[in-house]
């Protein structure tokens, strides 16, 4: 058996998976409700970036951190989208360059369906807060059950990292 500090051990676990696939970033392109709408649509419709937006008759969205923590030590850090009230949008576009920023809560819904926990985490309320004024907002609570779960629960990375695209 091959042990850690061992010269071939060369960046394996020691459940036998390559350190890089535990150590994963996600991040997902739109939020679900604008993945069924023509491109062309989607574009004229939508103001903002990759980090926040609104889509006219669909709703406002701001990118926010979900780190889950695995097995052994690693974690994933899915890059998903919240959900939120277009004031809070306004407020975020407002403070996210000022030092206002650190100060920063939002409360909206999962906006993304996010493996192996799928469509459950759907609409999800959600609390997220400036943890590192160098990233987005980090998912921090919830009073959904299973959110719940995932925020303070660690996880076998198997199940995590299999159900990966």
């Amino acid at each position: 058996m091959t042990e850690i500090g061992d010269p071939s051990f060369a960046g394996v676990c020691a459940c036998g998976s390559p350190l890089d696939e535990l150590d994963r970033q996600i991040r997902f392109r739109l939020p679900d409700p604008l993945l069924e709408l023509d491109p062309a649509e989607l574009e004229a419709r939508r103001w903002g970036n990759d980090v926040m937006m609104a889509v006219e008759g669909v709703g406002a969205f701001i990118r926010c951190l979900l780190p889950v923590k695995l097995s052994h030590g690693f974690s994933a850090t899915f890059a998903l989208w919240l959900a939120v009230h277009p004031s809070d949008l306004q407020t975020a576009y407002e403070v996210w360059t000022a030092p206002e920023y650190a100060d920063l809560e939002l409360a909206g819904f999962v906006a993304n369906a996010v493996d192996p926990w799928g469509a459950e985490l759907l609409a999800a309320p959600a609390r997220a807060v400036v943890k590192d004024r160098e990233h987005v907002p980090y998912i921090v609570e919830t009073s959904h059950e299973l959110l719940g779960q995932v925020i303070s629960k660690e996880w076998p990375h198997r199940e995590v990292l299999n159900a990966m695209p």
